[in-house]
């Protein structure tokens, strides 16, 4: 938006007056390395209302857009202060143990070996239901088949893969720690 010779000969006349002036009230209100940029955006405040600058209280009228800006420029930094508190607790609260890494590590093997032992069409089937998150529909779509087709494949596959599940876990009892006997056995 470009104004009229009139506005841009007053806003370079006030610009030329009282920039040092807003620079310095900023100054004692604002970190340093934030002072440019919000007495940046009282002069752009201020050529927008050019046509609102009072003739013999210029100063007073800038020191009132500077206000504006300097809380506004508060609210957003308590709104990245809190939102990084936030961040960093969620960050904290999300990393889990080295014992979890360890026993998912564990589960997601089991789960993975016992799909794996599964039919293919058993396999695709689960994955494209639980990983892909498809509805029946979508999956008999895809898979070209009827969804009620899909509802009996997905119950078949459910149940191969809580029999294979369930072979792994005999076959891996829980490793309980025991005493150690005589002759250092266990």
């Amino acid at each position: 938006m470009v104004g009229s010779t009139a506005q841009v000969g007053k806003f370079d006349q006030i610009f030329d007056r009282h920039h040092e002036a807003v620079q310095r009230y900023c100054l004692r209100r604002l970190p340093w390395h934030e002072v440019n940029d919000v007495v940046a955006d009282v002069f752009l405040v201020a050529w927008r209302r050019i046509e609102e600058a009072p003739e013999s209280r210029e100063l007073l009228w800038l020191y009132g857009i500077a206000k504006n800006v300097i809380r506004n420029a508060h609210r957003s930094l308590r709104r990245q202060d809190s939102l990084r508190r936030r961040v960093s607790a969620q960050e904290r609260r999300s990393e889990p143990s080295a014992e979890v890494h360890v026993v998912r590590s564990f589960e997601e093997r089991n789960v993975l070996d016992a799909l794996a032992s599964l039919r293919v069409s058993d396999q695709e089937i689960l994955r494209l239901k639980c990983w892909e998150q498809l509805g029946n529909g979508e999956i008999a779509a895809l898979l070209g088949i009827s969804p009620h087709a899909v509802d009996m494949r997905l119950s078949r596959a459910r149940r191969q893969l809580e029999r294979a599940l369930a072979r792994a876990d005999s076959s891996h009892p829980a490793q309980v720690s025991r005493p150690v006997t005589r002759g250092g056995e266990r």
